[in-house]
């Protein structure tokens, strides 16, 4: 690959990823000059094919939050720590738990819901994606109208509020059994 061949590249990597707006675009455009370089010898339709499905990746790593005083990681942790322990009090409180996780500097919302369709508004959610990354807020339109939430942890694994109250880690598909799957969306408090 020559320099101009490279450069060209590089200065088409962003108009390539106007669909990928969830990760920063320091992050995308580092994914897509990595997968350029890397397939220096294919056809130019094989590298936009690479290209975005690299990118499309990426997305999911890096996660935004918004008006939150912790990250995805640090959020995870607490939910992980209080369900090993066994932390009990959230009886019909779902999103009390998602919003503790995170600690909101922001507004709450009154019902799980109401937190997605926020989300859902300023571009922060993910409708109908069952590949949600880390610290991800998950939502379900259960027979409660406040609906239902839990944060993604990896692994297939979700901490909710079981009924009782009781903080658990379980496999996220299992409430699916409890209503419809939305999708997951950004912590978003803004």
């Amino acid at each position: 690959m020559n320099a101009k061949t490279l450069i060209a590249s590089a200065v088409a990597a962003p108009i390539l990823m106007t669909g990928f707006a969830a990760a920063p675009a320091s992050a995308t455009t580092a994914s897509v000059a990595t997968v350029v370089v890397a397939d220096a010898d294919k056809s130019d339709s094989n590298k936009r094919k690479t290209t975005k499905k690299r990118a499309s990746r990426a997305a999911g790593v890096s996660m935004r939050t918004r008006g939150t005083r912790f990250g995805p990681n640090t959020a995870v942790k607490r939910l992980e720590r209080w369900a090993k322990r066994g932390t009990r009090g959230y009886h019909n409180q779902c999103l009390r738990l998602a919003d503790n996780a995170y600690q909101p500097k922001g507004n709450r919302t009154g019902t799980a819901l109401s937190q997605w369709h926020r989300a859902k508004r300023k571009g922060f959610a993910h409708p109908g994606n069952r590949r949600p990354p880390v610290g991800a807020q998950m939502f379900w339109r259960t027979s409660n109208p406040a609906g239902h939430i839990a944060t993604y942890v990896g692994n297939g694994k979700a901490v909710t509020n079981m009924p009782g109250g009781a903080v658990k880690k379980i496999n996220w598909k299992k409430m699916n059994s409890w209503g419809r799957y939305l999708g997951w969306a950004e912590p978003y408090y803004g």
